[in-house]
Parts: C-alpha cells; sequence; structure tokens
C-alpha cells in the first residue's frame, strides 16, 4: 500500500475537503500549495496569479523562498520557466534547471522545477511552481497529480473567488445605500461626516478614517471628522499641501492606496499609530467641488485579499464623491438661507440691485466722472480712498463699488475708526484668542478675518491712533496678521475701502497720519462732490427721498412743489444729502397736506441769497430760525459790487451771449483765486472744487489761468 504522502486518492481527497472548508480564495491558494508540496516532496513552491494587465504573474503564495519573494519577483509572462508556462498554457517539468534555456534562477539551491497551469477551460490565470534542490526530483506521476490538481482547483478556485467578491460587493453596495441616505441629512456637515464614518467602522471594519477640509486662511487640510482618533491625534493630523500621502492627494487631486502601511516608506504615520506591526491597507481620495479639490478622504482597514484590496479602492473613491455631494448640497442649503451676518440670497440681490451704479442719483458732470472712475476702481483689488464732507454719501458709494464688483457674493464687513476707543478697535479689526487679555474668555474672531476674499469698509480712517495704523500698515503690505494673544499667522485677501472727510495730506505733514499708510490707501482717489456742488441734482434727490420716506412712514407720495426746490438750491447744505433727508423727512412727516410747500421746509442756517427780493415777491419765506441772523451789512455791500459789474457787463455784452459770458468771467476768477490760493497744486483745487483734476486741467487751458501768473 502507498505511503499517505505519495497516495494521490488520499492527497486529492485532503484537497477536496479543503476546497469545501476553506473561508477565501487565499485560502484555498494556502491550501493547494501545502498539498502539492506535500505530495511531491519539493522544497519549495508558490502560485502565481495574472494581474490585471495580463502581462505579469504576481506571486499570492509561497513557501521556502522567503517572505518577501512577493516584492523582490516579478515575472513576466514568456519569461523564465514559469512565464513560459502561463504563455502556452502547457505544464513544464525541469529535471535539471541549469540544462533549461528559459530557467532564470531565483535562489541558486533550485535544481528541477515543475509548473503547471491553473485554468478555466482553455484560459489560464495562474501557475503552480515546485521548487528542489534535487535532480530529477520530479516525474511523470508528479506531473500528471499537479495537472489533475491544477485543473481541479483552478475551476474550484473561480468559483469560490467570484462567490467571494460578489457577497463582499454585495456587502459595499448594502454599505453604500445606508450612506447615501445621509448625504442630504440635516445638521453640521462635520456631524454627518462622522456618522457615515461609524456605519464604515460597524460594517467593514473600519480601522481608522478620516476626512481632511482644506482651511484656505490657515492654507493646511484639518480633520473635520473621523473614526477612532483621539483628541490629541486630531489634533496632529493637519497637513500642508503636498505633505505626506494626505497633503499629496490633495495636491495632485490623485487617488491613493497603499496594500500593507508597514511597508511603505511614504505613510508619515503622524499620529503615531501602533499598527504598523499588522497588515494594514490605506486609501486616500480627494474630495471635488466645482473642479477645485476641497478636501481629503482616508480610511484604514485591515488587508484582506486581493479582492478586498480592489473593493475598497472602490468604496473609497465612491465615498469621496459622496462627501462632495454633501459639500455641493450643503454649500446649496448655505446660499437659500441666512448667514453669518443674517443675510440670504434675496438680501444680496436686493442690495445688489439697490447699489447698482445706475441707482445712484447724479446727472452733473462732476457725478458722471465719479460714476466713470467707480467702474473702474469696482474689479480692481486695489486700495479705494474715498474723500468727501460728512453726508456725501461714502458709505453708499462703499457699498455700490463692493456690489458691483467680482466680490460681491463674498462679505462687506464694516467699521467706523471713529466710533470705536484705540484698544477695542484694534481687538475688532484683528480679533483675539482666549485669554489674551483680562475679560477675553472665549476667542473672537477680527474683521479682517470676517472680510477675507471680500471688501472691508474702514470709514472715518483718519480718526485712527498712528500706532494701530502702522499694524494696518503691515497688513496692507504683507496681506497677513495674527490675532491678539496669538503667534498665528493668518493670510487674507481683503480689499481695502478707506473713507474720509479730513485733509489727510495735512494730518500728514502734522505727523497725525502715516505718510506710507497714506500712500498704501490712496491708490485710487475718489473724491465726492458735495451736495452744494451739484445743485442741479437736487430735484432728482428730493423725489427719490419724498419716495422712500413715505414708504417707510406707510404714507401715499406727497407732491412737492416748485417753490421748494427753488428754495432748496439757495441753501449751501453744510450736511450735505444727509441733511438734505432730514429736511425733507420733518417736511413730511409733519405735514398732514398732501403737498410739500416751501413754507414747510425748515432750514437752520442762513439762506445764501443774491436776491433777498427775489424770494419775497415769490411769497416764499426762507424759514430762518430765530438768533441765526440775516443777510448783514458786509454781504449786501458785496452784492451791490456784483449787481454793480453785473450791470456794466449787460452793456457790453451782445444779446444771447450775456449768461455764457457772466458765469465765464465768474468762474475764470474763481478758479485763478483758488489756485493761487493753494499755490497752484491742482490736485488741492480741484478737491478744493469737488471735481476732478482732468476737469479743472481743461478749464485752465480754456481760460489760459497759467499764462500771466503775476496777476
Amino acid at each position: 500500500m502507498l505511503n499517505r504522502i505519495h497516495d494521490p486518492l488520499v492527497a486529492l481527497h485532503e484537497v477536496t475537503l479543503g476546497l469545501l472548508t476553506s473561508d477565501t480564495p487565499e485560502d484555498l491558494l494556502d491550501m493547494i500549495l501545502d498539498q502539492a508540496i506535500e505530495f511531491t516532496g519539493a522544497d519549495s513552491g508558490s502560485i502565481a496569479l495574472l494581474d490585471a494587465t495580463r502581462r505579469y504573474l504576481k506571486i499570492k503564495t509561497s513557501r521556502g523562498l522567503g517572505a518577501d519573494v512577493a516584492d523582490r519577483v516579478r515575472l513576466k509572462v514568456g519569461e523564465g520557466v514559469t512565464g513560459r508556462c502561463i504563455l502556452t498554457g502547457k505544464p513544464r517539468l525541469i529535471s535539471d534547471t541549469s540544462q533549461d534555456p528559459y530557467y532564470i534562477e531565483v535562489n541558486s539551491n533550485i535544481k528541477s522545477e515543475l509548473a503547471v497551469p491553473l485554468s478555466v477551460g482553455k484560459k489560464s490565470f495562474g501557475v503552480i511552481s515546485l521548487d528542489s534542490s534535487r535532480l530529477n526530483a520530479f516525474d511523470q506521476s508528479h506531473l500528471e497529480y499537479m495537472q489533475l490538481l491544477a485543473s481541479y482547483a483552478g475551476l474550484t478556485f473561480t468559483n469560490k473567488q467570484t462567490i467571494s467578491s460578489f457577497k463582499h460587493r454585495t456587502e459595499i453596495q448594502d454599505v453604500l445605500i445606508e450612506v447615501s441616505t445621509y448625504i442630504g441629512k440635516d445638521g453640521r456637515v462635520e456631524d454627518v461626516f462622522k456618522d457615515i464614518m461609524t456605519i464604515l467602522e460597524e460594517k467593514i471594519g473600519l480601522t481608522r478614517g478620516g476626512i481632511f477640509l482644506h482651511n484656505k486662511v490657515e492654507n493646511e487640510l484639518k480633520l473635520v471628522a473621523s473614526i477612532n482618533y483621539t483628541s490629541d491625534e486630531t489634533k496632529k493630523s493637519t497637513y500642508k499641501s503636498g505633505e505626506g500621502i494626505t497633503g499629496r492627494v490633495f495636491k495632485t487631486k490623485k487617488f491613493w492606496s497603499i496594500k500593507d502601511i508597514s511597508k511603505d516608506v511614504n505613510f508619515l504615520n503622524k499620529i503615531g499609530s501602533d499598527e504598523l506591526n499588522l497588515a494594514i491597507s490605506f486609501f486616500a481620495s480627494p474630495i471635488k467641488l466645482d473642479d477645485e479639490t476641497r478636501g481629503v478622504f482616508s480610511m484604514q482597514i485591515p488587508y484582506f485579499s486581493e479582492s478586498y484590496f480592489e473593493d475598497y479602492i472602490f468604496l473609497c473613491k465612491v465615498l469621496s464623491a459622496l462627501f462632495s455631494q454633501t459639500l455641493a448640497i450643503r454649500k446649496l442649503i448655505e446660499e437659500s438661507t441666512k448667514d453669518t451676518e443674517t443675510e440670504n440670497i434675496e438680501l444680496k440681490r436686493r442690495l445688489g440691485t439697490k447699489f447698482l451704479f445706475s441707482n445712484i442719483i447724479g446727472k452733473t458732470q462732476n457725478m458722471r466722472d465719479l460714476f466713470e472712475k467707480m467702474n473702474l476702481a469696482a474689479d480692481s483689488p486695489s486700495s479705494v480712498l474715498l474723500i468727501g464732507e460728512s453726508g456725501t454719501g461714502k458709505e453708499l458709494i462703499a457699498n455700490a463699488l463692493h456690489h458691483n464688483s467680482i466680490r460681491k457674493k463674498n462679505p462687506l464687513v464694516k467699521i467706523n475708526c471713529a466710533a470705536i476707543p484705540k484698544d477695542l478697535l484694534e481687538s475688532e479689526l484683528f480679533g483675539y484668542v482666549k485669554g489674551a487679555f483680562t475679560g477675553a474668555n472665549s476667542e473672537k474672531k477680527g474683521k479682517f478675518l470676517a472680510a477675507n476674499t471680500g471688501t472691508l469698509f474702514l470709514d472715518e480712517i483718519g480718526e485712527m491712533d498712528i500706532d494701530l495704523q502702522a499694524k494696518l500698515l503691515r497688513i496692507l503690505q504683507e496681506k497677513e496678521f495674527s490675532p491678539l494673544g496669538s503667534n498665528k499667522v493668518f493670510k487674507v485677501e481683503v480689499k481695502i475701502i478707506a473713507a474720509t472727510n479730513a485733509n489727510l495730506f495735512e494730518l500728514v505733514s502734522q505727523k497725525k497720519f502715516r505718510e506710507d499708510l497714506y500712500y498704501r490707501l490712496n491708490v485710487l482717489e475718489l473724491n465726492i462732490p458735495p451736495l452744494r456742488s451739484r445743485l442741479e441734482d437736487i430735484p432728482l434727490i428730493v423725489s427719490h427721498l419724498v419716495k422712500k420716506i413715505c414708504d417707510i412712514n406707510n404714507r401715499p407720495i406727497i407732491k412737492v412743489g416748485k417753490e421748494v426746490i427753488e428754495k432748496l438750491k439757495l441753501y449751501d447744505f453744510p450736511g450735505n444729502i444727509r441733511e438734505l433727508e432730514n429736511i425733507i423727512e420733518r417736511a413730511i412727516v409733519l405735514n398732514t397736506k398732501q403737498e410739500i410747500t416751501a413754507d414747510d421746509i425748515q432750514i437752520a442756517q442762513e439762506v445764501k441769497s443774491f436776491h433777498q427780493e427775489k424770494l419775497n415777491k415769490m411769497g416764499v419765506d426762507v424759514g430762518l430760525h430765530e438768533n441765526r441772523g440775516v443777510i448783514n451789512d458786509d454781504f449786501r455791500d458785496e452784492l451791490q459790487i456784483i449787481t454793480s459789474w453785473v450791470k456794466n457787463k449787460l452793456n457790453n455784452v451782445e444779446d444771447g451771449q450775456i449768461q455764457k459770458e457772466v458765469l465765464r468771467d465768474v468762474e475764470s476768477a474763481m478758479y485763478k483765486i483758488l489756485l493761487k490760493k493753494n499755490l497752484y497744486n491742482k490736485s488741492k483745487t480741484a478737491r478744493t472744487l469737488g471735481i476732478n483734476r482732468l476737469t479743472l486741467e481743461k478749464k485752465i487751458q480754456e481760460y489760459q489761468l497759467l499764462d500771466n501768473l503775476d496777476d
């Protein structure tokens, strides 16, 4: 009777039992190789399967060849005894390897080799290879047995692999179905991600997983949701773009997988995981939104088999796509609800319409010049300095610049530098961390951080403390800052719009305003004309204000008499538009009639009139308050001089040219006086006149004002 080890029937019976009891295709391969070595008496052996390209054989299990043989040896189809076997689909029995032209030495002790293809039908998918240190170690009976074993095992292995793969992929699909129910779930996106991580841990045995989202301000990937990370590990889990595998996946936008992290030099193990002595696989996939990489999803799970590894690659990629959808849905939700400043999309739309350049009232030349500059300044990232008297509408212009720019969907943050004390202003602008000073019980985000990617409006910039100006200058130059009490540096990209009613250039000469900051802010200068220089706009402005105030007070639109406009045009409005609005509002609120008359207009300052008698003939009460005085004697003398000059002009000018000639002479004299007063500084003179410098240059040339400087 044959010894058990050499009895092919006994051997095949044991193989059959193994085929029925092995849990996975990989267990089956181990069992087949062990039985083949035991039956033939081989010293070593391996089973290699074709890879996905069918160009190379990859060793799946081995005995006696060293633990790293799978990494050391890469078998190309057609090369060596094993490669020829898979190429021809026929077994190879080599009694003396030194005499075989195809043999490639793997181990110097190997003297003979037996290779048999694993096949299903006529299609080979792998090779069982047996080695011996003895010559003529294998005979025909070994070959026949191995062919029978290979044929039987090939069919069983394929079926088991198919069944196992199908079962595992069914489990993966069930997991994805369950995960998909969380995509549109209410709540913080971090909590949704956390719930999904818990499902992965319970269903597929995820040992560790994390979702990293990119923080643009700090320019790093931060862990926002995880499973099996301690609080300390969470703090350590931050990556710069390109740092480690997670950072590389973010930078390259490409998927990354590792079968065994303990054998991969690219794995940083930044958190000090103690699992590196296990066969743990790692997967990382970019999270994309609107063609932009927003983060990275990574997961770790024990390596089980090649087919499972491929399934987890598929799972990781699909999950990252689902996470992208979560971010996209959350983005839509955030855009349709109030943001942190209680703004919503409808409000933004209305603001955008309200602050259209075309909705700012003004048809005079100085306003048209302003609109032209605003169009140029809106989309420029350069700083804008708004110069204008109190009440001219500097904040309105700042709103318009923001809402007509490419930044209109981003924050517009405003702060009045004159309304906040120095110490508080610094913390308001830059923010602070908990414990930065007495009373700092929690972290506060400053205005610069809140305005990142948007616009910061600094009103009354001339009132800012000189020491604080230095810190503001650094941000404008370096585009970075640190909150109070923190060494952490934040990068910000903010457009600055500053406004002032003061003469900053004069403040610079008085050492009350930094010269370098002045030039940083004054890249684009917009001079907002006072109302007294655009009296032609009063009818349009009054019409707008009447409608606005009547709407607020739930009253029908009140008519405005012509004498109202005439009376208003005689006033110089030191408070500008704000004062005009107060005057109109008072007239409407205190009016019980359906029309505003001149008597309803109460002006708190002396009316500048060229002809008091004209007002009296019109029956108009100038509405001067008591103790404000009337036209004084000096002014009457000046009126007489002007009246004599006008009469003389009338006698020496042809009909049809009177108004043109009078206004020309008056305008020419006015420009010349102001140029001389300002030492021929054209920019300063233009600001005094409330016009732009280009208009002044044209007038200088038209009136030849610089031809005789001694006049």
